[in-house]
């Protein structure tokens, strides 16, 4: 009995010994493939014939960062990616040239890219040319537009993407997109000044307009069925504030008057004190929070800021610049009064009675035109993405 007792127990023993080396195996595999698969920071430079090309990628933004540089002249351009083992991602360059414009058409087996161009010693997005050269580019890297002109309540309406478009009528606001034309109903009388309503996600938050100085109800708009509802409230807002931006689901407006801070929650209709005079408040600079006066808040226009891909600039026509590439690009020549939205890679824009988007597949679409813009056109539009 013994001897068995013996035998049973060295038996234990190699089975426990196996087992962990086992775990151990495993564990160190799953180690191998978490650094080996999982995304990281990275630059990477190398040669592709003449060309010198860095390469980087920003795993918190996801996107691949390129700088391709030839004969004094350097291209920057960006392609959102999820991250790939592969690097040296650029297998071959092409190089046009003509006059005062230099192009690159850049070649991936794993992205996709889009040719770039310099003219006049400035980056210009490739749908800008006016050249033969543009005729030497691919009929791949341009989309054709068949739009069927239509009018709805005086608004041209000429290329809708899959978004829906909410479009203030000074009673209201009129819902289009792909399938539906919608006037949507809130006021009796016409309403010019509308700087306090914004948007969160799939909601528009209104105050109320048929009330002076003060309100307390917001009309609700579910942007994505048109519905719409009331909010009332106890608490007294003032129309002399304005909304510093949002956050996840959460609404930021600022009383001037009452020197209060309201975090609004308009999907559960909800509401909070987030500073007042006696409490600091909150501000969102870089997708950090940090405190800040309320007398400061009331006194001055702070809005929230976060980093993004890509950045704006209206001058003499609209730029793009991506993250921290120390070059901008021009993509559009028209005489651009106001950045409408962002969504994504698409930025939406007025210029005199038009709006339009950009994305660097697409170039500059003309989406609808309406003649009340060339007079009123501040926070008259709001979009929604439709996935």
């Amino acid at each position: 009995m013994a001897l068995k007792a013996v035998k049973y127990k060295k038996s234990k023993i190699k089975q426990t010994r196996r087992r962990m080396a086992l775990f151990f195996f495993i564990l160190f595999i799953v180690l191998i493939l978490y650094f080996v698969l999982h995304a990281r920071n990275y630059e990477k430079t190398y040669q592709l014939n003449e060309f010198q090309i860095k390469e980087q990628y920003d795993k918190n933004q996801k996107v691949y960062t390129f700088e391709v540089t030839k004969e004094q002249k350097t291209f920057h351009f960006i392609v959102e990616h999820s991250y790939l083992q592969k690097k040296k991602l650029l297998t071959k360059i092409d190089w046009l040239e003509e006059d005062n414009i230099t192009c690159i058409i850049p070649h991936s087996d794993k992205l996709k890219t889009y040719p770039q161009c310099i003219q006049n010693e400035e980056a210009v997005d490739y749908h800008l040319l006016e050249s033969e050269l543009k005729n030497r580019l691919a009929e791949s890297y341009f989309i054709k537009f068949y739009s069927n002109k239509e009018t709805y309540e005086k608004i041209d309406i000429r290329n809708l993407d899959h978004n829906t478009y909410y479009i203030w009528n000074y009673k209201g606001f009129y819902r289009i997109n792909q399938k539906t034309r919608q006037n949507i109903s809130l006021f009796e009388k016409d309403i010019y000044d509308i700087t306090n309503i914004a948007q969160v996600k799939d909601y528009l938050l209104i105050p109320d307009y048929n009330a002076s100085y003060y309100f307390n109800k917001f009309y609700v708009l579910q942007m994505s069925n048109g519905k719409q509802s009331t909010w009332d409230f106890k608490e007294s807002l003032y129309f002399d504030g304005y909304f510093m931006g949002s956050d996840d689901n959460s609404l930021f407006y600022m009383d001037r008057k009452n020197k209060i801070q309201w975090e609004l929650l308009p999907k559960r209709k909800k509401m909070r004190k987030v500073g007042t005079e006696n409490k600091n408040g909150k501000v969102l600079e870089n997708g950090e929070w940090e405190k800040i006066s309320t007398t400061k808040l009331a006194n001055e226009t702070v809005r929230f800021s976060k980093q993004t891909i890509y950045q704006y600039e209206i001058d003499n026509g609209l730029y793009v610049k991506y993250l921290d590439c120390p070059s901008r690009k021009k993509i559009s020549n028209r005489n651009v009064k106001e950045i409408v939205t962002t969504i994504q890679n698409k930025v939406y824009y007025l210029a005199g009675e038009s709006l339009y988007y950009y994305t660097e597949e697409t170039g500059e679409v003309e989406v609808m035109s309406y003649f009340e813009w060339n007079f009123n056109y501040k926070n008259m539009i709001f979009i929604l993405e439709e996935k």
